[in-house]
């Protein structure tokens, strides 16, 4: 995880977007974007380039840069439900496709009889259709490590060059 008290320049660059005012860090903001989304989701889609089934439909849904102080890389982050039935929502149920499951777990639970009174007890492998368990992740953790010091570079530069601009007058 990057955090901004790690280094003096990212605190820096954060009291400088603090300071400026409302035109400069819309434009530090737009520049954020425009800049470093094609980066962020090239590098998510060349993770995710030879999954199959849901993987990459999850995964790669809501591939973004969050503009902000600081901004955020964000996946999964959409609502809609993808597959049969629409039951899967990445922005709920990324983190079986991204870290894993125990896919030989069993899951139990009761059901009523269809034909006859009363209830029974059904034992599936419910997670069977996941990936298998990976801490580090496999798609946009190893995404964000490759991306993240050129990305923070890239926003202290931005900032750096918006006051430069503002304080010669240019736009």
């Amino acid at each position: 995880m990057l955090k901004v008290g790690d280094t003096r320049e990212l605190q820096a660059a954060v009291l400088a977007m603090k300071a400026a005012d409302r035109e400069l860090k819309k434009r530090i903001n737009a520049a954020t974007r425009e800049k470093m989304n094609p980066v962020w989701r090239d590098q998510v889609k060349s993770n995710l380039a030879g999954e199959r089934g849901l993987s990459d439909r999850v995964l790669g849904s809501g591939v973004r840069i969050a503009a902000g102080n600081p901004p955020r890389a964000m996946a999964a982050q959409s609502t809609r439900g993808i597959g049969d039935g629409k039951r899967v929502v990445p922005r709920r149920d990324f983190a079986g496709w991204e870290f894993g499951a125990n896919r030989m777990a069993y899951s139990r639970y009761e059901r009523k009889n269809r034909t006859k009174p009363g209830y029974h007890t059904v034992t599936r492998r419910t997670m069977k259709h996941l990936p298998r368990r990976t801490p580090q992740g496999r798609a946009v953790y190893p995404a964000f490590a490759e991306v993240a010091p050129r990305m923070v570079s890239l926003w202290v530069q931005l900032i750096v060059k918006s006051y430069y601009d503002a304080a010669e007058g240019k736009r």
